[in-house]
């Protein structure tokens, strides 16, 4: 209907800020694609990853960790991160600002330019979790340095803390 187009349409070229997330924008448009040819398959996850930095940091966490490190969410085209952030809406109650804590906005996601979720093997759901930070993958790569955290404690978007969401891009610095 004209409402719900209208309703998508002011969640993704609205501003997230009058309800709490203060991330930057990613992406203009809501009908924007990712090219295949700038994708890998990630065989074994389900996900995709884009080509260049974001693959180059994935294979570099592989060879450090192994069989224990899974991709757990890689890159994302708007209308999946709209479709996402709908359904966290809705477990929230239709409250914007909960479901922003935990999903960025569409067009707002670093998913959509090249960051991704790792997470252990066996894990599970504990994987978006602060478990996930308890684990050897996870301590392995923070501390010998090779990963950065986007959403840090106390970080400038309004997100809670995701050990791991796996900084690839650019944007606000605070790791």
């Amino acid at each position: 209907t004209s409402g719900e187009i209208g309703f998508i349409e002011t969640i993704f070229y609205g501003d997230p800020r009058r309800y709490g997330f203060f991330g930057e924008r990613t992406v203009p448009l809501l009908t924007a694609k990712i090219s295949e040819k700038d994708l890998v398959y990630i065989k074994k996850t389900g996900h995709f990853l884009l080509k260049g930095a974001a693959t180059e940091k994935y294979t570099t966490i592989k060879s450090l960790v192994g069989k224990d490190a899974i991709l757990t969410s890689g890159v994302r085209a708007p209308v999946k991160q709209l479709y996402l952030f709908l359904k966290k809406i809705a477990s929230e109650g239709g409250n914007l600002r909960l479901a922003s804590t935990s999903i960025a906005p569409p067009g707002f996601t670093f998913h959509s330019v090249g960051d991704f979720d790792i997470g252990k093997v066996g894990l599970g759901y504990g994987n978006f979790s602060e478990k996930f930070q308890e684990t050897d993958v996870f301590k392995k790569l923070y501390n010998g340095g090779y990963i950065t955290i986007r959403y840090t404690n106390g970080n400038p978007y309004g997100v809670r803390y995701e050990p791991w969401h796996i900084k690839v891009t650019g944007g606000n610095e605070t790791a």
